[in-house]
């Protein structure tokens, strides 16, 4: 018996320290882990409580959980159709989230969305440190399986191992920030998340709305762009996509999804959920991404539809009131694009032509055959000093600043107006609107092509107004304001 106690008793020390560190490990995360906005938590505690089996997956980024509704589609398939969805969906996610679904159920169709910011550099680069966090949502979720477990290793380098076994460590800056651990379990402490809902009330200029789930991974948003249209404040503006722009992290993890599906006998089709002409535009050369996609589709036999490319007259999502931003539909944009994807496929699955001729060969033919518009205003720092400040000394640069004012359009130099004025520091914020303004009250333009420069003093306060609209038009729809800084 001297043996048997001198073996349990060391193993009855492990199992205790073990515990206690699992314990420890549990009441950290609570504390430091802010998952209270995460929508990932809502969306996989309904995927883990799926009593009915799952026979259509859809996979990917936000475009999904804000743009497709599976209850509409039940009522056009007669199946049971659900999203698992999360933001920023990198492929390696999608791979070991239909892993996890499959085992569960008998999947017979998935769709995979194939959104270009998540296969190309940054989310693309899966292993990369800044890329990891979009994992970390899903895996928050996940149960404990060799399938999860499978996915912690193969994240990252070896060196990173602890961001993805110790959660907590993610937030290691805020261990002694007691007003951060205060806010979070608050906020866990609310109804909301205790039931595993999500609730978020989203403040813009003219504007408050709500966003919660729904069901089946669908995320209700009834938001609409500012007033103004489309406009993004950016340091240096966009990166633009470079021929085969998806990355081989990217590539290893789309060939596994492929190899996955065949084996498991799963019928797999890409797509690509609408994005707004705004984006596509900022984009530089969508149809690098494009025609790289159809290369792919070809070469392993897969389906792919791009949805960005569907023509006006079968699928029209140009009005501001479907979107909450530049990417995402809101509530009323969903109901339009589900309803046609059901019926797109179901007609392909009935070999119907009635979609024959409904996309667009490349972006580039989409926009050309558009009328002229434009479709949102990017604004940017410059540093162009040499070139537009060419009498003043470098040494002083620093006391202007230049704003550079893009129009994203399809319209020539000479068609578009770009008009600028500025105005007190003290407003109403009632007060937010488009203005009517003088001749007087303009700013001095340099226009370079669609390009429009404004140069100011850095002391200066208040805040620009700016508009873009076509010579000749009545109709001023892209308007901005923007606070000096």
């Amino acid at each position: 018996m001297m043996w048997e106690r001198s073996f349990i008793l060391p193993f009855k020390k492990i199992l205790l320290f073990v515990g206690i560190v699992i314990v420890v490990v549990m009441v950290m995360d609570y504390l430091y882990v802010d998952d209270t906005t995460d929508f990932s938590r809502n969306m996989m505690h309904e995927f883990y409580g799926q009593e009915e089996n799952i026979d259509r997956l859809y996979i990917g980024s936000s475009h999904v959980f804000c743009g497709i509704d599976p209850t509409i589609l039940d009522g056009i398939n007669g199946e049971n159709n659900f999203n698992l969805a999360s933001d920023g969906q990198p492929l390696i996610a999608s791979y070991y989230l239909l892993k996890e679904a499959d085992k569960r159920h008998d999947i017979e169709q998935v769709y995979l969305d194939m959104y270009y910011k998540c296969t190309t550099p940054g989310i693309g680069n899966l292993h990369d440190p800044d890329a990891l966090q979009y994992s970390w949502g899903v895996l928050n979720q996940m149960k404990p399986s060799i399938n999860k477990f499978s996915y912690m290793l193969n994240l990252s380098e070896p060196r990173y191992y602890y961001l993805s076994f110790l959660p907590f460590m993610r937030y290691r800056d805020e261990l002694f920030h007691r007003d951060y651990i205060t806010g979070i379990v608050q906020a866990k402490q609310t109804e909301t998340w205790k039931n595993y809902e999500h609730y978020r009330i989203k403040k813009m200029e003219d504007q408050e709305y709500v966003m919660q789930n729904a069901v089946k991974g669908f995320l209700r948003n009834d938001a609409i762009p500012e007033t103004g249209g489309f406009y993004e404040q950016t340091e240096s503006g966009w990166p633009m996509l470079t021929e085969n722009p998806i990355t081989e992290e990217s590539m290893e993890y789309l060939l596994k999804i492929i190899d996955y599906c065949e084996e498991h006998e799963i019928k797999l089709t890409w797509m690509n959920c609408p994005i707004t002409d705004y984006q596509l535009i900022q984009s530089g050369s969508y149809d690098n991404y494009v025609e790289q996609m159809k290369v792919l589709s070809t070469e392993y036999g897969i389906a792919y539809y791009d949805f960005s490319l569907c023509k006006r007259e079968y699928l029209d999502l140009s009005p501001n009131k479907f979107w909450l931003d530049k990417g995402h539909l809101n509530t009323a944009g969903a109901e339009v694009f589900t309803q046609f994807l059901g019926a797109f496929f179901q007609a392909e699955e009935n070999g119907e032509d009635t979609y024959a001729d409904c996309f667009y060969d490349s972006y580039a033919e989409k926009v050309s055959d558009l009328e002229e518009d434009i479709f949102g205003l990017d604004i940017m720092m410059s540093d162009e000093y040499e070139k537009y400040l060419p009498d003043i000394a470098p040494e002083i640069w620093e006391e202007y600043v230049i704003y550079k004012i893009r129009p994203v359009t399809n319209a020539t130099a000479d068609e578009v107006e770009i008009h600028v004025c500025k105005f007190p520091e003290e407003r109403d914020k009632a007060d937010y609107g488009r203005k009517d303004y003088t001749t007087e009250e303009e700013l001095e333009i340099i226009r370079d092509g669609n390009d429009g420069y404004v140069i100011l003093h850095t002391d200066e306060k208040g805040y620009l107004y700016i508009e873009a609209k076509l010579v000749d038009s009545d109709e001023t729809k892209n308007w901005v304001e923007i606070e000096l800084k």
